[in-house]
């Protein structure tokens, strides 16, 4: 078998522990034929739960304020003229607000879904949407790994057990940052664990 196939055997038994998501995005990293998948991290669902009830907060109050213009007389509740002419108009940007914030509301879920972190035993790899249009994939040798800060912050983090991973990095890197990581001890614990085999495996 060519190292070719060999890699690509080895990156298919490894995508089969993986969620449908993580399959999605798992050919864009780099996977060797030797390397072995410790975990995949996906964002918490409560920031995702968060994303639906500020979108339906704001299509919710919308609406009300359009069904209140549509039906007040203007002109009588203000005490003023010529108020009733800007009903239509106002009831149309009502409307359009609506829109924009059921569409702001799926392009968020979306975006927050598409997140996804590998941890091998080689490498962290991230894949980020940052807009619909751009995407950036980060990849950080696991050797490099310095340290690893777990932070919870506020009840809903203590809660729901997720919480923010900062990976710190040697040299000049730039640390890594992860948002919204669900049972973020059990983690960081992985992480350090696997760069601590690394380091017994490949050294310094």
């Amino acid at each position: 078998m060519s190292p070719q196939q060999l890699e690509e055997d080895n990156r298919n038994k490894a995508s089969e522990h993986l969620s449908s998501e993580g399959r999605k995005y798992f050919n864009l990293i780099e996977f060797d034929a030797n390397e072995e998948l410790v975990m995949e991290i996906r964002k918490h669902p409560i920031g995702a739960t968060l994303i639906m009830i500020t979108g339906g907060f704001v299509v919710l109050a919308t609406l009300i304020l359009t069904a209140f213009i549509a039906s007040v007389d203007l002109n009588a509740f203000f005490n003023v003229t010529s108020l009733n002419g800007l009903r239509a108009v106002i009831v149309i940007i009502s409307l359009f607000i609506s829109i924009f914030a059921i569409a702001g509301t799926f392009i968020g879920l979306f975006l927050y879904k598409s997140n996804v972190i590998y941890v091998t035993s080689e490498k962290i790899a991230q894949i980020l949407y940052t807009s619909l249009f751009n995407r950036k994939i980060s990849q950080l040798s696991i050797g490099d790994v310095q340290d690893v800060t777990v932070t919870q912050n506020g009840i809903l983090a203590h809660m729901f057990n997720y919480g923010m991973l900062v990976i710190e990095t040697a040299g000049e890197q730039q640390n890594y940052t992860f948002t919204f990581v669900p049972e973020p001890y059990a983690k960081s614990k992985a992480i350090v664990g696997t760069h601590e085999r690394n380091l017994v495996n490949y050294g310094n």
